[in-house]
Order: C-alpha cells, then sequence, then structure tokens
C-alpha cells in the first residue's frame, strides 16, 4: 500500500481474535505509530451459492485476497472476519494521506468483475469504513473496530462508497470500560429503550407484528450504535440482564397495545450466550406469565452462528421454547454456515432473509434467484418467509411475486417508539380500509 503502487511486501493474515489482539498492542506501545482501523464490506453476490456450489465461491475469495495482498505493505495485518467482511490494520503510516488513498485503492479493486473458471464474472459491491489514529493516542481496539464499522455503514451512501473517521483527539478515545460501566448503570436503571420496527405481511399489506431493537441515548455520548451495545454485553456477561429487559419491556408493550385495539407479534433477538443458559426457557416462561400474554405472540429469533456453536444444545433449547408455544425464527440464514441439516432438526416456524439479499433483487438477478430459492426452501421446511430491508415499493412487489410471506424494511417504517408504532398501525389500517372500501 503505497503511493507509487503495489507493495512488494507480504503483508500478515491473521484471526479476527488475533488481529483484535495486534490492535490492542499496537495502541498500548509507548510510542504508538499512526494507523488506521479498516473495515471492507464486499456484499457478495454469489453467497448462497456456496451451498450448492463451493467451487464458484473458493475462486471469488482466492481473488480477493490476491487482490488484497497486492496493495497493503508488509507492515499491514488482515483477517477474513466473515464470508464476506474484511477487517484491515495499518501500521506505520507516514502520512493520513496515505489512508486516503488505500481505501480508495482497495474500493476500486474490489469493485473490479471477478472472472471465473466456467466465463461467467461476479461483481462485489464493496463499501469501506476507516478510523485513523493518530500517534501516540491509546484507545480500546474494540472502539476502533466500531468507528471503522460505522463509517462502512455510512459509505454505503456515498458516492464513492469510501469513508474515513478520524480519531485525532483524547475526547474521540471513549474508554470501553468506561463505557461498559456506563451501560451497566443504564441497564440497572431502566434508561435503555426498546424501539418496535414493524413486520408485513406482503399477501394482505397488513402489520402483523413488529421485530424489538434496543436503543440508547446515553447523557454523556448520545446516540450509541445498537450492535456495540450488543458486543458489551455479551463481552462483559450482561446480556442476560439485557435480553431480559428486553424480553419484559417487548411483552408489556404488547398488552398495552392489545388495550389500545392494537395485535401485533413481537420478536426479540437470543443471543449465543442464552442458548448456553439452562434457565432462559424459564425466565421466558416466567415473563410470558407476569404479562399474561399468549406465548404465540413472541417470536425468539436465533442466528445461524450461535445455533451451530452447540448443536445438541441448541436443539434441546428450542424444543422447550417451542413446546411453551413460541414461535422460533432463523435469522441470518445464509450469511454464515448455511447447513440445510438443522433445518429438518430444530422445530423452526420462520426464515428471515437477510438485507443483503433483497437489496439489489429489482436489478441483480443472481440475487433475486436466491431470494427464490430461499423463500422456496422455506416453504419445502413449512416454514414463513421473511425478507428484511425491503426499501420501496416495487421490492416489495417482487418479493410478492416470489411468493414471500412477510417483509420489513424502511419501505414500512423504520424502528419506532411504542406510542409512535401505536400511531403507525393505526393510520395504515385506516389507509388499508380505504383503499378496500374504493
Amino acid at each position: 500500500m503505497t503511493p507509487t503502487g503495489p507493495s512488494t511486501g507480504t503483508s500478515t493474515r491473521l484471526s479476527a481474535s488475533e488481529l483484535i489482539a495486534a490492535t490492542r498492542e499496537q495502541l498500548q506501545g509507548a510510542q504508538s505509530s499512526r494507523c488506521a482501523f479498516v473495515v471492507i464490506t464486499l456484499n457478495r453476490g454469489d453467497r448462497l451459492f456456496a451451498l450448492a456450489q463451493q467451487a464458484r465461491a473458493r475462486p471469488v475469495m482466492l481473488e480477493v485476497l490476491t487482490r488484497l495482498k497486492t496493495i497493503l505493505r508488509a507492515a499491514d495485518l488482515y483477517c477474513m472476519a466473515s464470508h464476506d467482511e474484511l477487517w484491515l490494520l495499518l501500521r506505520e503510516l507516514p502520512s493520513s494521506a496515505l489512508v486516503e488513498l488505500a481505501t480508495r485503492t482497495l474500493q476500486q479493486s474490489m469493485a473490479r468483475p471477478i472472472a471465473l473458471p466456467d466465463g461467467s464474472t461476479v461483481r462485489l459491491q464493496p463499501h469501506v469504513g476507516a478510523a485513523l489514529l493518530a500517534k501516540n493516542h491509546h484507545a480500546d481496539p474494540m472502539l476502533l473496530l466500531q468507528a471503522a464499522a460505522g463509517a462502512c455503514t455510512r459509505a454505503r451512501k456515498t458516492e464513492d462508497h469510501v469513508e474515513i473517521v478520524r480519531l485525532d483527539t483524547d475526547t474521540d478515545l471513549v474508554d470501553m470500560d468506561t463505557l461498559a460501566a456506563d451501560l451497566g448503570v443504564a441497564l440497572s436503571g431502566n434508561e435503555l429503550e426498546v424501539h418496535f420496527q414493524p413486520q408485513v405481511s406482503l399477501s394482505t399489506n397488513q402489520c402483523i407484528g413488529v421485530e424489538s431493537l434496543v436503543r440508547w441515548n446515553c447523557p454523556k455520548r448520545g446516540f450509541v450504535n445498537p450492535q456495540l451495545i450488543a458486543n458489551l454485553c455479551e463481552e462483559r456477561g450482561m446480556m442476560p440482564q439485557l435480553t431480559q429487559f428486553v424480553l419484559n419491556t417487548s411483552l408489556r408493550h404488547t398488552m398495552f397495545w392489545q388495550s389500545q385495539g392494537v395485535h401485533a407479534k413481537v420478536a426479540i433477538n437470543v443471543s449465543a450466550s442464552s442458548l448456553s443458559d439452562s434457565t432462559f426457557p424459564i425466565q421466558v416462561a416466567q415473563a410470558i406469565a407476569t404479562w399474561d400474554a399468549d406465548p404465540k405472540m413472541l417470536t425468539l429469533e436465533l442466528t445461524e452462528s450461535a445455533i451451530v456453536e452447540n448443536e445438541a444444545i441448541a436443539i434441546e433449547f428450542m424444543n422447550q421454547l417451542a413446546d411453551q408455544g413460541c414461535r422460533l425464527a432463523l435469522d441470518d440464514f445464509g450469511t454464515g454456515y448455511s447447513s440445510f441439516a438443522y433445518l429438518r432438526q430444530f422445530p423452526l416456524h420462520e426464515l428471515k432473509i437477510d438485507q443483503s439479499f433483497v437489496r439489489h433483487i429489482e436489478r441483480d438477478k443472481g440475487d433475486r434467484r436466491i431470494v427464490s430459492a430461499l423463500v422456496d426452501l422455506a416453504h419445502t421446511f413449512e416454514m414463513q418467509a421473511l425478507a428484511e430491508g425491503i426499501e420501496n415499493e416495487s421490492v416489495a412487489n417482487l418479493l410478492r411475486e416470489l411468493g414471500c410471506d412477510l417483509g420489513q424494511g424502511w419501505a414500512y417504517a423504520k424502528a419506532l417508539p411504542s406510542n409512535d408504532f401505536i400511531a403507525w398501525f393505526k393510520a395504515r389500517a385506516v389507509q388499508l380500509q380505504a383503499v378496500t372500501t374504493t
């Protein structure tokens, strides 16, 4: 990664945990050099081809890594954080201008079409976010990762799909221990909020449920990224407390909505650590009893990565919840391990289609075929298919044509506070009634 062209050095590939450890060592050095943490999302269109065509996925990633290594220097470190996300640590940077050059070069390189052995091509849609840290500034590596990930998310809306954030002052470098302590206080004091994103039946356009999403408006630092909240809770042992908060808050609001004539199921996310907690099904039963809720109105969402960590425990865990009458959803299918085997083993009711597959189905035939295959797969296993990330009506119409059952996304509404959701639900009901009577 040099202004004059590719480096002749060899960068080092690490695991994600090794890269975080190396970043920590870099940041805690007595005389730390200027460095940058970079997150690249590839937004691969070939992901689910890996289910049936490993030969197609392999050359794509080999080419990605080849291009990456021609750009990076010997001092740089990188890892495959997931099958479509790269993390990089650019060390010993002589100037911030080099980060500008590197990020744009990386984006342009990854965006070039990749030729496959069968003569077809794959075009990635990379976004690059970087967090640049000045010399002799110290920070927790998770904060640097969070800043880079946030920049990568914002890069989606930029013309060149690159976003760089500069952390040049100590006020930018919040100690993660302090943040975790503040989060613990916020949890104990019920200072967090739960917002609700509507889920809509694509056949009737009626809202049938919501997904519960945690929000924290910290008095010291404003809104905190929800993923950072989840990561901190998982890392610091606060996930049981967070899950219980979301569960009880969601059920409490659900019962209040019913008193207002609003009937909607509620879905909450269940972490990997909850799967290993033998008391969690009991806690769910107690929360249902406390709020006198119908268990069929509660959906518990689990990710495939959490399930495959311990399938035996997951089977028992999910059967206990299903026996109580709760619904179970599989989230993020196709973005990780993607095995059909556990679809037969687990009592699942819903398959959630990740927004990365949904976003471009209007113009990308590959994504459209993937979504169609996932809908058929869900129906084969007697599950409903729910598509995330619907941003406009034309995407919703196309999903309807593909037989998808449910959808959520900004085409309907963002995640809303409880009272705003009630108002949105009632207004939508009126609009649907007006359409029906005309």
